[in-house]
């Protein structure tokens, strides 16, 4: 017989020998036929049937899921074999409904990437000559590390304005309280007095004014240098801000005021470095890289959305302490969507497919019983996560029933090939 059994023997071929199961139709909710969800008097289990412990309906629509075509009438089908031993020869091995922990997950190619907040692109904040180079591509650096000097004019122009503006400060100050003593005798004219103080006003304007520009251009000038004595303060404008070491790496002839250092903002490498000694540099010219490679960011494009990439970008931040990871590398990784302890589950290979649904073939809790119709009942499924060897169905099946793994695809062979035999009507 087609039906592997003998017609007198088919349950099939004469239906009054063991009527079918009752039909329910198509269930929209869970996306199957005869539910067993939503009638649990289906399940092929001995005593009460157990439902999943978790919302497979939501589970449902957290991701895309496989559908099946209400159309398809496989499930009507029953598959008898003629003893366990038939079953056997025939390469059919079972397994159980189980319970495990599963996650759906997600899984894209992407980037690692330094994190902008922590990615400096740094130019000279002058015009001027880079005279020396201190650190190169690859250093690594720590924050307020010197990494080049640039010469520049406007820089010795900025610190001769100020040590001018302390002088000239130190001058009408002294000139202003010269005339406070003699106006007290009324030995100088009050408009004398006047212009002494408006200019010692002027001096004191000029200085913060001088101060101020050397302060723009990233120097950290000392406060109340006014106090100090010229020959001091002079000596200390000279090389503001430039470590006595870093001095050392300059020819004799470039030891000059006009010396400005560029400075790493943060711990980090240098990724870049796109100048060398002696090359002349605007401010709008990129000299170094410096990153943080601490902190990374993971970029994956996931699923068909933006209408330009077909895709969506999903950013992790990653601590990257322990330097494992390396920026500007590319790879894959892992998003978990779901977690759940208890997700019903049955190895992969028992899950088949015709193209439009997906099925299992669960044994007849009679099967076991001495003298009983060796059945197994064709179940539409919607498969959920995967984990390796096991996958997840958020319908169609309880725990605790018995199903085909090994050689359930010879089973579905069997039914397509009968369906074809008799003229296909598994889609009417």
């Amino acid at each position: 017989s087609e039906h592997l059994v003998p017609s007198s023997q088919c349950v099939e071929c004469s239906s009054e020998l063991l009527p079918k199961l009752p039909e329910f139709g198509f269930c929209r909710k869970h996306g199957v036929a005869e539910c067993v969800l939503d009638h649990p008097e289906l399940a092929q289990v001995q005593g009460g049937p157990q439902l999943p412990k978790y919302d497979t309906v939501r589970a449902l629509a957290r991701m895309a899921r496989p559908e099946n075509n209400s159309k398809n009438m496989l499930h009507k089908q029953r598959v008898q074999f003629s003893s366990a031993e038939s079953a056997a020869r025939f390469g059919i091995d079972v397994d159980v409904v189980q319970e495990r922990p599963m996650s759906d997950v997600v899984t894209a190619n992407g980037e690692l990437t330094f994190d902008p907040t922590r990615l400096a692109h740094l130019a000279s904040r002058v015009q001027g000559t880079v005279a020396a180079m201190l650190k190169t591509m690859g250093d690594e650096v720590r924050s307020g590390d010197v990494l080049l000097l640039v010469d520049a004019a406007r820089v010795g122009e900025a610190k001769a304005r100020c040590l001018q503006s302390v002088v000239q400060l130190d001058l009408r100050r002294t000139t202003a309280e010269r005339l406070r003593v003699l106006a007290k005798d009324k030995l100088v004219t009050a408009k004398a007095l006047n212009e002494a103080e408006a200019a010692l006003q002027e001096a004191e304007i000029n200085l913060v004014s001088a101060r101020q520009s050397l302060v723009n251009l990233g120097f950290d000038v000392p406060d109340e240098m006014e106090k100090e004595g010229i020959e001091r303060l002079e000596e200390e404008l000279h090389f503001l801000d430039i470590p006595a070491n870093c001095l050392s790496a300059l020819p004799a002839g470039a030891k000059t005021t006009n010396l400005i250092p560029l400075r790493a903002p943060y711990d980090g490498v240098v990724l870049s470095s796109d100048v060398v000694a002696g090359e002349v540099v605007e401010t709008t010219k990129v000299l170094l890289t410096v990153a943080d490679p601490r902190r990374l960011w993971l970029l994956l494009n996931v699923r068909p959305v933006d209408a330009h990439t077909r895709t969506l970008q999903v950013r992790v931040l990653l601590n990257n302490a322990d330097g494992r990871l390396r920026g500007q590398t590319f790879g894959s990784g892992t998003i978990v969507v779901r977690e759940e302890p208890n997700t019903v589950v049955v190895p992969a290979e028992a899950v088949q497919s015709t193209g439009d649904a997906r099925f299992i073939f669960v044994r007849d809790k009679d099967y076991l019983r001495e003298g009983s119709y060796k059945l197994f009942h064709v179940r539409q499924v919607r498969t959920g996560a995967r984990d390796g060897e096991y996958v997840e169905l958020l319908a169609g099946a309880l725990p605790g029933e018995v199903l085909a793994t090994q050689g359930s695809a010879a089973i579905l062979a069997q039914l397509l090939r009968s369906n074809l035999g008799a003229g296909c009507d598994c889609h009417n």
